[in-house]
C-alpha cells in the first residue's frame, strides 16, 4: 500500500497548489479507500454464526461490517469520480498490481503507524484496528514531511485544494457521464453516489466520505444517513461507532473460523489451493469490472438503446455478495493443518491474453467444482459468473 506514496508522493507541508497536486492527492485517497475493502471482508468473512444475535437490540457484528464494506465501495467509487472531475481517470486502474493493497502494510497517512493485517474478527482488532483506522481526529494537526497526522487533516487538504483551484481550468476535463451514479444499495448504512461536476459536487463528495467514517466529529458518533441533505432523525453510526459497538460486544461476533493472519493462496496445495485461486482471480475480475465500468459512457451509443454500462452498474457489487462471498465462506471452512483452516488471501491474479478474463474464471471456477460441487449447479457460483459482463 506504500507504493501510492512512492508513486505519487505529496507535499503535506505545504498547500495543494496545481492540478496536479490535487490528483495525486486523489491517488492517495483511491488507494486508502481500497486498502480498507479486503481489511474489512477478510474480519467478515471470518465471522462463523452468521446470524448470531440478529435478533437482539444491536446489530450482528456480520451486519455491521457488511455495512461499513458497502459504504467503504462507496467512498472508493466517490474518490474516483472526484478524479475523473479534475481530469485524472485514465490514470487509474484497480485491477493494477501496484493498484491492489497487500497485508501486512502500514495504514497510508497516519502517524503513527498502524499496520494493517488480514486477520479473524475480533473484539481486539476492533479496538486496537479498525477503530484507530477510522479515529474522528481533528483537521489541524501538524503536517509531517511525506505525510499527514490524520486522516481528516488529509482530505480537509483535499478540500481546500478543490476552492482553491476551482475555475474553468479545473473542470474542462471532466467526463461527468463515465463517474459512478448509480447501482448502490445498504440496507443497513446510508449515503448515495453522486456526479461531480462543480465545486459544491465536489464538496459534497468530500462530505459524504469524511461524515460517514475518515475525519468524523470526534464528539459525534452519529452522522445522517444522507450526508449531502440530512434530514432530524435520520442517522447512522460513522464507521467508528459501528466498530465500537462491536468492540464493547453489543453488536456481538460469536464464533470465528481459525483463519490465519496474512494468508497467502500460495501456501496451500491441493484442491484447498485451487480454491484460494478461484477467490482471488473472482476477487480481481469484480476490480476489471469497475475498470470497465469508468471505461463505459452512460449514454447510450444509439437513442432508445441501454448503454452497456447499466449492467455494469448493477454488477459489482452484486457480484461481491453473489460470487466472493460463497467462495470465501467455503475456503473458511476447510481445514488445512492443526487448529487452523484455510482463507481468502485477496491476491494479484494474473489473468492471460489468450481468452476472454471472464472465460477464463468460468474455466477455473469448472475445475475446482470438480472438488467442491457446490460452486456448480443450479443458481452456484458457477452460474452467477456466467452471467457476468463479459470484460
Amino acid at each position: 500500500m506504500t507504493s501510492a506514496i512512492l508513486t505519487r508522493p505529496l507535499k503535506t507541508d505545504q498547500p495543494i497548489e496545481t492540478i496536479q497536486e490535487l490528483q495525486d492527492h486523489l491517488y492517495n485517497a483511491i488507494q486508502l479507500e481500497f486498502s480498507t475493502v479486503p481489511l474489512y471482508l477478510y474480519s467478515l468473512y471470518s465471522i462463523q454464526t452468521q446470524g448470531y444475535s440478529q435478533w437482539s437490540a444491536g446489530m450482528s457484528a456480520l451486519r455491521t461490517i457488511r455495512s461499513v464494506v458497502i459504504e467503504e465501495m462507496l467512498h472508493l467509487c466517490l474518490a474516483r469520480n472526484l478524479m475523473i472531475a479534475v481530469g485524472g481517470g485514465d490514470t487509474i486502474r484497480f485491477y493494477d498490481q501496484e493498484m491492489i493493497p497487500t497485508y501486512p502494510s502500514p495504514m497510508l497517512h497516519r502517524l503513527p503507524k498502524l499496520m494493517l493485517h488480514l486477520e479473524p474478527c475480533s473484539t481486539n482488532v476492533m479496538t486496537k484496528v479498525f477503530m484507530p483506522l477510522e479515529l474522528p481526529a481533528g483537521t489541524d494537526a501538524p503536517p509531517e514531511p511525506g505525510w499527514y497526522q490524520t486522516i481528516g487533516q488529509f482530505y480537509a487538504a483535499i478540500k481546500l485544494g478543490f476552492e482553491r483551484l476551482s475555475g474553468p481550468d479545473l473542470w474542462v476535463h471532466n467526463q461527468p457521464d463515465f463517474q459512478y451514479l448509480s447501482g448502490y444499495w445498504n440496507q443497513d448504512g446510508g449515503g448515495a453516489p453522486l456526479v461531480v461536476c462543480d465545486l459544491p459536487s465536489a464538496i459534497d463528495a468530500i462530505a459524504t466520505i469524511v461524515e460517514q467514517g475518515e475525519g468524523a466529529d470526534p464528539g459525534n458518533l452519529t452522522v445522517p444517513l444522507d450526508p449531502v441533505s440530512p434530514q432530524e432523525g435520520m442517522t447512522e453510526l460513522s464507521h467508528y461507532g459501528k466498530f465500537r459497538q462491536i468492540g464493547l460486544g453489543i453488536d456481538q461476533i460469536g464464533k470465528t473460523w481459525p483463519v490465519p493472519t496474512d494468508p497467502q493462496r500460495t501456501q496451500w496445495d491441493g484442491p484447498v489451493g485451487e480454491l484460494a485461486e478461484l477467490f482471488d482471480a473472482a476477487y480481481c475480475y469484480l476490480l476489471c469490472l469497475l475498470d470497465a465500468l469508468y471505461t463505459s459512457s452512460r449514454m447510450a451509443s444509439q437513442p432508445g438503446q441501454t448503454s452497456p454500462r447499466y449492467g455494469l452498474e448493477r454488477t459489482f457489487i452484486a457480484a461481491m455478495g453473489g460470487i466472493l462471498f460463497p467462495i470465501a465462506n467455503l475456503l473458511v471452512r476447510q481445514p488445512v493443518g492443526h487448529d487452523q483452516h484455510a482463507a481468502p488471501a485477496f491476491g494479484y491474479y494474473a489473468f492471460g491474453d489468450a481468452q476472454p478474463k471472464r472465460d477464463q474464471l468460468l474455466d477455473l471456477c469448472a475445475r475446482t467444482a470438480a472438488h467442491y460441487p457446490s460452486l456448480g449447479g443450479g443458481d452456484s457460483v458457477l452460474h452467477l459468473i456466467g452471467l457476468l459482463p463479459s470484460v
